[in-house]
């Protein structure tokens, strides 16, 4: 077996608010790389204040990530040990890495890690839902319609759902989640190890009803909810949002038994059904 390249790739955990939490190891790691890729560099800053953070900090949002393969495989054939952080927690689990990762071992050189908070760990473990086996999404989809189909796919999975949500999109998330996968315990776990962190438990209609009345406030938010087999089968999506999906389709051009198929697949209603709406709609129309 060939030996690894002098070079070193090092994924480091860094704290998901509270800056106790970033490891000695996780220190000493970044205190000594020779250079520090970053989704930000002003947030990977911030840990200045508990580390002296010696190599330089290299910008690697998202967006750039695959570009900044090339620069990465140049420092670390010359030796260098590079550390690689998101803003919080574990890189690549809905932050930059994977990428980069790839990259590093395909070329030959040591990966390493250096395990540290993470988000969706800590919600499951405060949710009181099983954590295993779960199922993380990441974010939902921003547009609505997506959304409602993330979630609609998501409806006949046994695991435990975990996702990661914007405040601003907070109520419409629960709206959706309540009317798709039904009554099932959920929890809302919101700045996680910071000063206000807080986990709202209770069945998605009432976290819908909970959120509407107070607000979703600001920071961080991870959502949890109950496996499907646990709670019976998902409610199926709203007739009103059927029949728009119908509407438009139609709009498209597709024909009457292919999107009821499609629909079918997505909305948890019989194709029959779908097939049916789509023809009286369509004679409304004519």
């Amino acid at each position: 077996m060939t030996s690894p390249k002098a070079g070193k790739l090092v994924i480091v955990g860094t704290p998901i608010g509270n800056l106790d939490d970033l490891s000695p190891r996780a220190a000493r790691v970044l205190s000594t790389a020779d250079a520090i890729f970053c989704e930000d560099t002003r947030v990977t800053a911030k840990l200045g204040s508990r580390v002296h953070l010696a190599g330089p900090r290299i910008s690697c949002p998202a967006p750039r990530e695959r570009s900044r393969a090339a620069d990465l495989l140049d420092r670390l054939g010359r030796g260098e040990t590079v550390a690689l952080v998101s803003d919080a927690g574990m890189p690549s689990f809905s932050d930059p890495g994977a990428q980069l990762v790839e990259a590093a071992a395909a070329g030959g050189y040591a990966v390493e890690v250096v395990p540290g908070p993470s988000a969706p760990a800590a919600a499951l473990a405060i949710s009181g839902l099983p954590a295993v086996p779960h199922y993380f999404a990441g974010f939902l989809p921003s547009r609505p319609g997506e959304r409602r189909r993330a979630l609609a796919g998501f409806s006949d999975r046994a695991e435990t759902l975990v996702w990661f949500e914007a405040p601003h999109r907070l109520l419409a998330s629960l709206d959706d989640a309540a009317r798709i996968l039904g009554p099932r315990r959920a929890c809302v776990a919101r700045e996680l190890t910071k000063r206000h962190e807080e986990a709202v438990r209770g069945t998605l209609p009432e976290l819908a009803a909970i959120f509407r009345a107070r607000g979703a406030g600001r920071g961080e938010i991870t959502v949890v909810v109950e496996g499907g087999s646990a709670s019976g089968a998902a409610a199926p999506e709203p007739i009103e949002d059927v029949e728009r999906e119908i509407r438009q389709a139609l709009a498209r051009g597709e024909s009457k038994r292919g999107l009821a198929r499609e629909i079918a697949r997505r909305s948890g209603r019989p194709a029959r059904e779908i097939y049916a709406r789509a023809v009286a709609l369509e004679e409304r129309q004519g």
